[in-house]
């Protein structure tokens, strides 16, 4: 059997919702993680952690040092980093640190599709910063997940507008995952001996179309929602009304695409098989949204009291 080293863990994006989640996964093995958050985010860490504040910078050598420094004693170091139209640059500068630091493994939270000769943005950053991993991180585990199952909390908006879900994937199927059963894989992972480059890819129990998820959420909720198959056009000008950048809009129609054209809809037995648990199916994850949908006004409400 192979020894686990000795060591911290650390975990990056430690105030998202996965990696809170991944903390107090964590926290329930023993363990008390290194949380690397942006300046000034110390204090947004939810669960038994120890903040510390990293800035990627500009990814040149100096910020290479700083966390570098920050990574000294670590031995496990989940990546994960936010959005960003250059995600890889801001990886393939923590993987330098890691290499630097001598971490021995290094847990990547990647994407369903990811390619670094992509067309799609978020499949080819992914794809491209899981090749600078391979080349400077030979222990090293990529886990790929399809959607998250909890992004359906940002369809809350158009519920209360409109008492529907809107997108343009027509009849998509996908195998949502929920980011607790990601957060006990990484887990797993994380407490374990090194990786040697293996992949897993991380899907919930089914493909589901988005017309049963909004079934899904009614029968949580008591109240009706619908599914809106809209053009992209309509979901263009939505996002970009509530605020969504030029960029993460076109990246978020490229993924659509990849839905609607069937993309999405593999389903693995990789998290049993990692944590010894089957996945979570969606309906759990809508019951613990049926509080906040029931709180939402009703379609019309705001303008009906103008």
């Amino acid at each position: 059997m192979t020894a686990v080293p000795t060591g911290r863990i650390a975990v990056t994006g430690a105030t998202g919702t996965l990696g809170t989640a991944l903390v107090r996964e964590l926290a329930g093995r023993g363990h008390r993680p290194l949380a690397l958050v942006r300046p000034g985010r110390g204090g947004a860490v939810a669960g038994p952690a120890d903040p510390v504040e990293a800035d990627l910078g500009d990814g040149g050598p100096e910020a290479v040092r700083r966390l570098a420094g920050a990574l000294t004693g670590t031995r496990a170091l989940f990546l994960l980093t936010p959005f960003h139209p250059r995600q890889d640059l801001l990886q393939r500068t923590v993987i330098e640190a890691a290499a630097a630091a001598g971490v021995a493994h290094v847990v990547k939270l990647s994407a369903l599709g990811a390619d670094p000769d992509s067309p799609v943005l978020v499949h080819r950053q992914h794809g491209l910063a899981e090749r600078a991993l391979a080349d400077r991180c030979p222990g090293h585990t990529v886990l790929r997940p399809n959607a998250f199952t909890q992004n359906a909390a940002q369809w809350l908006g158009t519920i209360a507008s409109r008492g529907a879900v809107l997108l343009p994937v027509g009849r998509a199927r996908v195998s949502m995952v929920d980011v607790r059963d990601i957060a006990s894989a990484a887990a797993a992972l994380l407490t374990g001996p090194p990786g040697r480059g293996e992949v897993y890819e991380l899907t919930g129990p089914r493909a589901l179309g988005y017309a049963e998820a909004a079934e899904e959420l009614t029968a949580a909720s008591g109240r009706e929602i619908r599914y809106l198959d809209v053009s992209e056009d309509e979901a263009r000008e939505a996002m970009l009304g509530a605020g969504v950048p030029a960029w993460a809009v076109a990246a978020r129609l490229q993924l659509y695409a990849t839905y609607a054209a069937g993309e999405a809809e593999t389903v693995t037995g990789a998290l049993r098989e990692l944590t010894g648990r089957p996945p979570r199916p969606f309906g759990d994850f809508a019951r613990s949204l049926a509080e906040r949908i029931r709180a939402l006004p009703a379609p019309g409400a705001a303008e009906a009291a103008r």
